[in-house]
């Protein structure tokens, strides 16, 4: 099983069709079986029956995976002619049991089909994708309640959606009594950090939470709007950051329990 967010999942499939009539290639980048970012790789072949990465362009960037603290979690092709399953050549190209393969077939342009699998020890087994839900929560400083909703969301149910956040005048920095009352309970938000809009540009949200800042928050687009009226944190002490953490949590499970 792989979890990938839609933007991700419909990236693979616009690079696979600008590459046309020639096969596609990408890297999938993640945290377990988890796909966090895309790399959309140069097929040196230029074949539309094979791939082959750059090899220099591979090392770059999973230098950079590494610096993220991710992995290789995935690595995706395109067929532009057949079945999204491997061939024989992709099977001997399988050289990293341990990541999933995604193949998309785009035999039918209007209705791409995106297929993944483990190779391993000769055999070649199909796994579920896991479309997950993308969660975008706003305040204005992005420094408390929308961080502790992206790291509990991320943490708690990265199964079914990832998390985003943002402000429309974020801070310097997260609150450090945010991080302290997340490591109460086992959650390190300690590598987020304070964004404005324009750092999830273009990603298409199922839900915009607003956590009571409607009057200063900016509108952004999304399947469905909600605004939680979570009373500002900041300034307060740190019994108040945790009553802050728990009611999110509450509300938290609620959203997952109608999703």
């Amino acid at each position: 099983m792989i979890y990938i967010a839609k933007n991700f999942f419909e990236e693979m499939i616009e690079h696979s069709k600008k590459e046309l009539p020639n096969e596609a290639c990408g890297i999938l980048a993640g945290k377990g079986n988890r796909v966090e970012r895309v790399y959309a790789m140069l097929n040196v072949d230029k074949s539309p029956e094979s791939y082959f990465m750059d090899p220099k362009e591979q090392l770059k960037v999973m230098k950079e995976i590494r610096n993220l603290g991710l992995e290789m979690v995935g690595i995706y092709h395109s067929h532009p002619m057949t079945k999204a399953y491997p061939s024989q050549r992709d099977f001997q190209l399988a050289l990293y049991p341990e990541v999933s393969y995604l193949i998309i077939s785009l035999e039918d342009l209007n209705s791409p089909e995106v297929h993944a699998f483990k190779i391993k020890e000769g055999k070649i087994n199909e796994e579920e994708i896991i479309i997950l839900k993308n969660i975008l929560f706003v305040c204005r400083e992005n420094s408390c309640r929308s961080q502790i909703a992206e790291g509990l969301v991320n943490y708690l149910y990265r199964d079914k959606f990832i998390a985003y956040s943002a402000g429309s005048e974020p801070a310097k920095i997260i609150n450090p009594l945010a991080v302290e009352v997340m490591k109460e309970i086992g959650i390190d938000i300690s590598g987020q950090k304070p964004k404005d809009f324009s750092a999830i540009e273009g990603i298409e949200f199922d839900y915009v939470i607003t956590m009571g800042c409607t009057d200063v928050c900016p509108f952004y687009p999304a399947k469905e709007r909600l605004d939680w009226q979570i009373p500002d944190p900041k300034g307060k002490p740190r019994e108040f950051f945790r009553r802050i953490r728990e009611e999110i949590k509450k509300r938290l499970e609620i959203l997952n329990d109608k999703v």
